[in-house]
């Protein structure tokens, strides 16, 4: 009963593999679909992004980047799919993105707002981080030399 068991689960594996993937979920939100954006769409928009495996992530940024224009509702889904990037180049794309946009619902508006802060934050925190390990660095250098200094002034012990 196992060996059939694990042999049907191989090859239900095997088949799922060999299945198409849309290339644009259903649930991407679109221009027509809403002529303003509102926070529904948007909060949507983010858990669908959040859901991506990275790959997916990476052919939807692709794809979004080579359109010549985007309307507002796409602006939305390249800020978020960049969000997701670790990159400080990523976040500030983002934050940049996330200013272009213009056709916001009122009620939308503090969830662009707080995005907004969270990707400042993020980059502030990640140049932070990187200050911090340079200066790091050069204190590690400065005991290293300290250490190198102390060794040569010890007078040679010579009878």
């Amino acid at each position: 009963m196992t060996f059939k068991s694990t042999f049907l689960a191989g090859l239900m594996l095997m088949l799922g593999g060999c299945a198409a993937v849309p290339e644009r979920p259903p649930a991407a939100i679109t221009a027509t679909t809403t002529a303003r954006l509102g926070a529904t769409a948007l909060l949507r928009e983010l858990s669908r992004v959040a859901s991506l495996s990275p790959e997916q992530r990476r052919r939807e940024l692709a794809g979004l980047e080579g359109e010549r224009r985007l309307d507002d509702a796409r602006r939305f889904q390249l800020a978020a799919l960049l969000e997701r990037e670790d990159s400080v180049e990523a976040l500030e794309r983002s934050l940049k993105t996330l200013g272009a946009i213009t056709d916001l619902n009122p009620r939308a508006q503090p969830l662009a707002e707080l995005m907004k802060k969270s990707l400042k934050a993020r980059i502030e925190l990640k140049q932070q981080t990187a200050r911090t390990q340079e200066l790091q660095d050069k204190l590690d250098q400065i005991k290293a030399l300290e250490k190198s200094l102390q060794q040569r002034n010890i007078p040679d012990k010579t009878p």
